[in-house]
Parts: structure tokens; sequence; C-alpha cells
């Protein structure tokens, strides 16, 4: 093939090298000005089949001298002859058997297009890629496992990371946590993200009760690697406001890992309130300063978000709505505890 040739592929390669721009050769799409030749592939694989230009119309509901000027269309784009004909008969040449198998290629693919539609129109099925922040990414990935059950023909990629381009990263459905949804998107708001000052019993007889913020740089801190805040924890209470440096004993980027940690009784953490609950209530974490609200970047409003729009993917929607209702239910009961 020459470096400049445009073509199609279809199930044995390369269909037609056609005159063209040279870097869609290694993309194998068909160029735009092109496009207007598909018909007349398709018109082309009906007249081979059907050994007849008025059978042939018949077939695709358009009269045969249409059918006809379709087929030197293809003829003419490809400067090659496919057809002998007579004004009684036709005969498909050496060239038009092979044109052909190709073209019958993109039939078929034409219309397995629309059997796959019927098909996904029966139920959700396919991948959907979640994204999820580091604060949520453990109660999410508890979820995920029921839903799998429920939908045995759904695959599920869970992405974990505080920003996400949908496109660019291919996400379908993302949890983000910010006071203002990103635009062009559908967001439906889920909770608000609180984070708990916490300490195990064992490291607050050690060490001491916590009385202030202030005396926090004292203490063995458990600090977030990538936390904007990581430096600094800030607090507020009914009439104060407190910025305190920290320096952090143990930092690590994964919150469960820091509530492993906390739960040892290494020293203070700021935990997702989602993940400490349970702990919180069992009485393995004690709430350290309650009376105090932590404020940091990683805390705000949760929304769910996934692209816009009335044909959105069933498996899509099953997911937001599976995951609106298990994770409005569970916030519920995160303050219990507290």
């Amino acid at each position: 093939m020459g470096a400049l040739g445009l073509y199609v592929v279809g199930h044995e390669g390369i269909v037609f090298d056609l005159q063209g721009i040279g870097d869609m050769e290694s993309r194998g799409y068909l160029p735009k000005d092109y496009v207007e030749i598909l018909p007349c592939m398709a018109a082309f694989a009906v007249v081979v089949e059907t050994g007849s230009f008025i059978e042939a119309s018949v077939k695709i509901g358009v009269t045969a001298s249409a059918v006809s000027k379709q087929v030197s269309k293809l003829e003419s784009a490809l400067s090659l002859r496919l057809i002998e004909r007579t004004t009684r008969s036709l005969k498909v040449n050496a060239e038009g058997q092979q044109i052909y198998k190709h073209c019958k290629s993109v039939l078929e693919s034409s219309a397995n297009v629309f059997r796959l539609k019927d098909r996904l129109a029966d139920g959700p099925q396919g991948l959907v890629r979640i994204g999820v922040p580091k604060s949520l990414y453990a109660t999410c990935s508890k979820l995920i496992p029921d839903f799998l059950s429920a939908y045995r023909d759904v695959n599920v990629q869970l992405v974990c990371g505080e920003k996400f381009d949908f496109i660019s990263d291919s996400i379908d459905v993302g949890i983000v946590i910010t006071d203002k949804p990103p635009e062009g998107m559908v967001a439906r708001q889920l909770f608000v993200v609180d984070f708990v000052l916490c300490a195990a019993e064992s490291y607050l007889n050690k060490s001491g009760l916590i009385s202030h913020p202030a005396e926090l740089p004292v203490h063995s801190c458990i600090t977030f690697i990538g936390d904007l805040d990581k430096q600094y924890w800030k607090f507020r209470s009914l009439d104060e406001f407190c910025e305190v440096s920290i320096p952090g004993r143990y930092l690590s980027d994964c919150p469960e890992a820091a509530l492993t940690a906390t739960i040892s009784g290494i020293g203070v953490s700021c935990l997702p309130l989602c993940l400490a609950h349970e702990a919180l209530k069992s009485n393995q974490l004690t709430n350290v300063l309650p009376e105090w609200n932590y404020k940091g970047a990683l805390q705000g409003t949760a929304w769910i978000v996934y692209p816009p729009g009335q044909l959105v993917s069933k498996r899509i929607k099953v997911m937001v709505e599976y995951l609106m209702s298990e994770l409005v239910a569970l916030s519920g009961a995160w303050s219990v505890g507290r």
C-alpha cells in the first residue's frame, strides 16, 4: 500500500486502498469525503448476493436505476470495474469478487450494530468506570460486590483520585467533593463529608488529654501525603478559629492506613467520619475536641455526577441509583458515636 493510501478496515484486514490523507492510514478510518461511499458498498453487496439490480432494488427499497448508479459510484471511487454488464445479465469480475467480501463485512457490521442495540436494551451491561475521592474510596469499595452480584452483566472499575477529567479519564460516574459541581454534568447531592479529630484511648492515656487545638503540635499526629492542609490543621468552634502547624509523625496518602495507625495508638488523626464512625461507635477511637469542627480542603458536599442526556446507558443509570440509595442511607448512621 502506498504511503498516502486511504482505506476501511473490515474483518479480514484492509478493505480499500484509496487516494487521500496519509495520517488516516494508521488509524483505519474512511475519510469524510468518502463516507457517502458506504451506502454504495452496501448496494454493491446486495447486488452480488441477489445477482440482479432489480432484485437488489426491491431489498433496498429504491429503484433499479438508483442501485446501478450507486454501484457505478463505487467503481468510480475505487477506479475499478467490478461488474460486467449486458442488457440481460451481469457478472461480477475477479476484482468485484474481492471487493464484495469486504463490502459484505461492512453490511454485516452495520446489521450487528442494531442487533447489539436490541441486546443492550434488554438490561444493563458493559463497563462502568467510577471515580471516587480518597475519603470515600473505602466506603464505596464495600458497596461494589453487592452491585456486581445484582447486575452480573456489568463490570466495574473503581478509580481513586481527587480530580478527574471525565473525557480523558473515561469516567462514567464520579463522586466529587465540592461546593460547586462541574458544569455540563448532571449532579445529585449525596451528603456533607465531615472529618473528625480522633485518637485511641491508649494514646490519650499515655500522652494526655487534649483540651485545645493549640496543643496538637506537641502530639504525635497522623497526616495525609498530598493533602493541601498537611502542614496545617484548621478548626472552628462556636466562637473561635484556630490554625495549627502539624509536624506529622506518620504520613500516608491512604485514609485506611491512617485509621489503622490511629486505632493502634500511634497518635491523633483527622479522619473522614464515614471511615471512622464504626471505630468511634465501638469505642476503638475517641472523638478528640468534639466542640471543634475541622475545616480542610478534602471536606465539603459530596455529589454524584454523570453525563447529561436522555440516552444515558442503563449500566450508568443503575449504578447512579444504587450508589445514591446506599450512600445516602449510610450517611444517616455516620454521626452515631461521634
